[in-house]
């Protein structure tokens, strides 16, 4: 067995040949029938679909690493655990790709092409790059069922789409109108409210002066003693008023001027007219309770086509509505001609210098404001009044909102529970058009034909009109949101809408693991549509891990050089070493910090974790032997002090473990684990252990050992083989079995998880272990501390050791010697021993090792003093540095803030080398 073990591991070796081993045996797959037929009980998750044109990145390490953690777990558990795996088509992502691909390779646009051209273009690079990703999951150990690969645009993905959107366009819940949406100019299409990402951003405020014609002079002089702040006069006695915005080149598209209705400072002025400047217009002015007259001076610019509120201000008192913006967001024909036909910041600058210019600018000042951004390729977005699809949002999100609110759907962490409801407590209709052409088509056509305006909404392409018979029939060309089938993904990917045995087998699922960042773009649509199609949510937990980011802090991305290529850390390092690293830090709703700039310290948890189990697996081999093991049952009456503490932290661990998991406290069933196998079963059982698997305590006590060791190091490995897979199952497949246990299982891959098991819990063994792993850390310590060499054996005296603790001592004393190299134990009084170092347990126990013969008591004597004497100076010198009033009253305050914690420093050095020298001076 040990001899096929190489002295050091090597992940490359062993990885993808179990990976593709369990593959074959068809171990990720769980047929329908084993839960309809066999009563299995199901455990679900589905993937968050990731982008097609994607390679795997850090987050997605970790995502699909803790997925995977889940997954085993409950497949080893008995459950029919089922991951279904796939990748979203990402509509906006994927066109841009290839559009900037096409214009490399040709310099031609996709208006050049044709759409169809195109759309060949884009399946072209899909087929090329879309399984990319999926197979580096595979390298990482994800353990999906790839018999159910989906992708979102697949033909039965595509059916359920379109089936949703006729279904809520039968119920009112889809319809198409005219709104101020968000407009990306670089993409070219609508984003919902999520996909226009709010940043903060230094801006400037700008004052501008828009003058008040002779006629609406007198109402001007009594709205300013009525207190109108935003009225003014200039030098020659002309009236203004003045409005601020961070956006002065929409003011070419103003159509009024708004103030609250039952503001008096302005109700003189309400229906006036005001001249817009630059354009050479009037507009009027307009009360509308939107306006808020606490604001600023309580009076506002109404643009209606490029700010939402102002557009339902002018939909409210009938205010015209102008569009100054071309889909580039360049200025249109709507402005004066001077500012025609620029980039919309250009206009910016030009409407600020021409305001200066007439005398009209009344100043700016620093502004901090969000400024919306598209999610894809971070251009600045513009509202922009469009013609659009909409789905209404709050019929669906109640059901969402009370599965929240009774704990049908759980949130970790919790925190998150608050953000999701006041979400859907104020929640927007959801723009779902986009004006692309890779993704879903929207199913609507309209007829062409003169005097006939049919809009079918239906399940399959017609070839004529419904009502007129023509065949002069037109789609829509838009597409919808990638979002509205991502929404579907938890049902749509066992075949909905039809009726089958996977959609009654595994719906609903059980969790979802994503990140915070799509919690509404996804999560909550999810919840939605499960319970407007199934009737019921899409899983019952999820959750919400943190983000990974660089040793700065800083979130990992390529335009800032500071992302990690996990398969460059499964080449180097395997892909239990990345695995182990990231679980090991998924603090809940925590973030990950890596060093992109030195992976080998980044990943050295999960490496040195690796190596330590492959030795230890090496040296349990090699110390069992190729001879048949028994059971722990049939080892009982050989079973020694060491054998039941083991086996009792055993049946602890795996309840701890369990427990966490159950909570989604992935940290903490790692650092369980690493407890027990690097802390409990390595660093002391092992040790405690030796002499035992060599005879040298008999042949009974051999026998145990090596039951219990077996025993110990299953359980182990089954522990930690959600967490890394690779590594346990290669040695797991080595130790031997034994006979009275039964049938082995096939893999460890669906060996049970290890339960509590009350006939090994004794904590008894647990505490008394506890009593004497202090006491030997205690002897190592003051070994160390009084420089006694570590073979040296050396004697301990025990003061006030209670009696339990006095008769477990009496069952160890061979490991005391072993592991402390204590020759002679006593129970009874130090005095009378000579000079010693002493300590004290927390049992009250006071340790005393007798130091004559060991150490040179008059050299150690005279280090000390000289020791002493060094930390003397230096504590007088730092002393007179604090005493200095200049020093402490000009010197920078961290300066000075060092100096006092290195008098400290100095003073406990000094203190506890008096403290040893007075011990020694007895002698």
């Amino acid at each position: 067995m040990a001899d096929a073990l190489p002295t050091r591991l090597d992940p490359s070796a062993i990885e993808g040949p179990l990976y593709r081993r369990a593959l074959e045996a068809g171990r990720f797959h769980v047929p329908a029938a084993r839960v309809l037929e066999e009563g299995a009980d199901p455990y679900v998750i589905v993937i968050p679909p990731p982008n097609v044109t994607a390679v795997l990145h850090m987050g997605h390490g970790l995502n699909n690493t803790v997925q995977d953690v889940l997954i085993r777990w409950r497949r080893m558990q008995g459950r029919a655990a089922e991951w279904v795996p796939g990748t979203d088509h990402a509509g906006i992502a994927t066109q841009n790709v290839v559009e900037r691909k096409v214009a490399a390779e040709s310099g031609r646009t996709r208006f050049d092409l044709g759409r169809e051209a195109f759309l060949d273009e884009v399946r072209s690079f899909v087929d090329d790059t879309g399984g990319t990703i999926l197979e580096q999951l595979q390298a990482i150990g994800a353990s999906c069922d790839w018999e159910r690969t989906r992708f979102t645009l697949d033909p039965e993905l595509s059916r359920a789409v379109r089936e949703v959107f006729v279904r809520l366009y039968e119920k009112g819940l889809v319809y198409r109108g005219e709104y101020i949406i968000n407009w990306c100019p670089r993409c070219g299409t609508a984003l919902s409210n999520e996909e226009a990402e709010g940043r903060e951003a230094e801006g400037r405020l700008h004052h501008i002066r828009y003058p008040l014609p002779e006629s609406a002079w007198e109402a001007a002089a009594r709205a300013r003693e009525a207190g109108a702040e935003a009225l003014g006069q200039m030098d020659d006695g002309r009236w203004f008023l003045t409005v601020s915005t961070t956006r002065p080149e929409t003011m070419l598209g103003d159509t009024g001027v708004a103030v609250h209705p039952d503001d008096e400072r302005y109700a003189a002025l309400v229906g006036q007219q005001v001249e817009l400047p630059l354009a050479g217009r009037t507009i009027p002015i307009v009360a509308d309770e939107w306006v808020d007259p606490e604001f600023g001076t309580g009076m506002v610019k109404v643009t209606p086509a490029h700010d939402p509120n102002d557009f339902e201000i002018a939909r409210r008192t009938g205010l015209e509505v102008l569009n100054i913006l071309t889909p580039e967001a360049a200025t249109n024909d709507a402005v004066p001609e001077r500012f025609r036909g620029i980039d919309r910041f250009e206009a910016r600058k030009a409407v600020v210098k021409a305001l200066a210019e007439e005398g009209l600018a009344a100043g700016d000042e620093p502004h901090t404001h969000s400024v919306p951004r598209c999610y894809r390729c971070d251009t600045v977005v513009e509202p922009r009044l469009s013609d659009q699809w909409f789905v209404r949002m709050k019929p669906l999100a109640e059901p969402a909102l009370a599965a929240s609110r009774d704990g049908t759907i759980r949130f970790h962490p919790q925190r998150w529970t608050k953000v999701y409801e006041e979400w859907l407590e104020n929640i927007r209709d959801w723009c779902i058009s986009r004006q692309l052409w890779w993704g879903h088509r929207i199913p609507v056509w309209y007829c062409q034909a003169e005097g006939c305006d049919e809009v079918m909404v239906v399940r399959t392409d017609p070839t004529e009109c419904a009502r007129c018979g023509s065949a002069e029939i037109q789609q829509d060309p838009d597409v919808l949101d990638t979002w509205f089938s991502s929404w579907l993904w938890p049902f749509s990917v066992f075949g909905w809408p039809d009726e089958t045995d996977d959609l009654e087998a595994f719906y609903p699922g059980h969790t979802l693991v994503t990140a915070p960042e799509i919690l509404f773009f996804w999560v909550a649509r999810m919840i939605m549509a499960g319970y407007e199609f199934q009737g019921e949510p899409p899983f019952r937990d999820v959750f919400l891990h943190g983000t990974v980011r660089d040793a700065q802090g800083r979130k990992m991305s390529k335009s800032l050089g500071n992302g990690i290529d996990p398969i460059e850390v499964v080449e180097r390092f395997g892909a239990d070493a990345l695995r182990y690293t990231v679980l090991s830090m998924c603090g809940v709703g925590t973030d990950i910090h890596l060093d992109h700039e030195d992976l080998e310290a980044a990943f050295a948890p999960g490496r040195n974790f690796a190596n330590k189990l492959w030795n230890a697996g090496r040296f349990t081999l090699m110390s069992v032997g190729e001879e048949p093991v028994r059971s722990v049952d049939e080892v009982q009456d050989g079973l020694e002090a060491e054998d039941r503490w083991i086996l009792s932290r055993l049946s602890a661990t795996a309840e701890e473990m369990t427990r966490a998991l159950e909570r989604f406290r992935i940290h903490e069933a790692v650092e369980r684990a690493h407890h027990f196998f690097w802390g409990d079963f390595a660093d002391w059982y092992l040790e405690m252990v030796k002499g035992r698997l060599r005879g040298e305590a008999g042949d009974d006590s051999r026998e145990a050992a090596r039951a219990v060791l077996v025993h110990a190091f299953d359980g182990i490995l089954r522990l930690l083989h959600p967490l890394v897979p690779f590594v346990t199952e290669h040695l797991w497949d080595r130790i031997p079995w034994p006979a009275e246990a039964g049938e082995r299982p096939e893999s460890l891959l669906v060996a049970p998880w290890p339960q509590p098991d009350p006939a090994h819990r004794d904590p008894e063994a647990e505490e008394a272990m506890a009593h004497f792993q202090e006491l030997v850390t205690a002897v190592r310590s003051l070994r160390k501390e009084y420089g006694v060499g570590e073979g040296a054996p050396v004697s301990l005296v025990l003061e006030g050791a209670p009696e339990g603790f006095r008769a477990s001592l009496e069952g160890t004393r061979a490991r005391l010697e072993q592991l402390a190299r204590v020759e002679t134990l006593e129970f009874g009084q130090a005095a009378g021993h000579g000079v010693g170092a002493t300590a004290v347990l927390k049992n009250g126990t006071e340790v005393f090792l007798p130091l004559e013969g060991l150490v040179d008591l008059a050299r150690e004597r005279e280090r000390l003093e000289k020791e002493i004497g060094r930390l003397e100076e230096q504590l007088a010198g730092a002393r007179k540095k604090l005493a200095n009033e200049n020093f402490v009253t000009r010197a920078p305050d961290e300066v000075v803030e060092k100096e006092r914690e290195k008098e400290a420093t100095f003073r406990d050095q000094r203190d506890k080398l008096q403290e040893k020298l007075s011990l020694l001076e007895g002698a």
